[in-house]
């Protein structure tokens, strides 16, 4: 298990974008767009590929960390300041990283919040992504 000080800095799990996940996460959220489904348009834009939908980005890179908290965590509480900083395409390879801001104490709560900064870059180091979440952990006993 994690430590959660403030300032310590985990590494999650990297995972490699497929074809499957660009055409089908933003089709299970109801996203039909050529940026995400159609070669020839997507050619066209800024990325010059079909790129992942943000959102399905997000939840990989939330799960990427999952196992990090995973015994410590009563739920997710907010997912703030959210930038999408460089696209995601298939053959991508990201990696997220947790680092913890700060551990506010609420004794009148079930636990206590956790808030981190988090971020996602990708194979060549380039930060795709990151965001700042409050998390409700259970209370540690220490």
């Amino acid at each position: 298990m994690i430590e959660l000080q403030a300032g310590a800095r985990y590494r999650g799990d990297s995972r490699t974008i497929t074809d499957a996940e660009i055409a089908l996460l933003p089709a299970m959220m109801g996203a039909i767009n050529p940026l995400f489904h159609d070669d020839l348009a997507a050619r066209a834009n800024p990325a010059g590929r079909r790129i992942l939908y943000g959102p399905a980005l997000l939840g990989i890179v939330i799960a990427g960390t999952e196992h990090l908290l995973r015994s410590r965590v009563l739920g997710l509480v907010s997912v703030t300041d959210l930038r999408f900083r460089h696209p995601v395409g298939c053959g991508d390879t990201v990696t997220p990283t947790l680092t913890i801001r700060q551990v506010i104490s609420k004794p009148e709560k079930a636990g206590d919040l956790l808030l981190t900064h988090d971020e996602a870059h990708n194979q060549d180091g380039t930060l795709v992504l990151d965001f700042v979440r409050a998390i409700m952990v259970r209370r540690s006993t220490s």
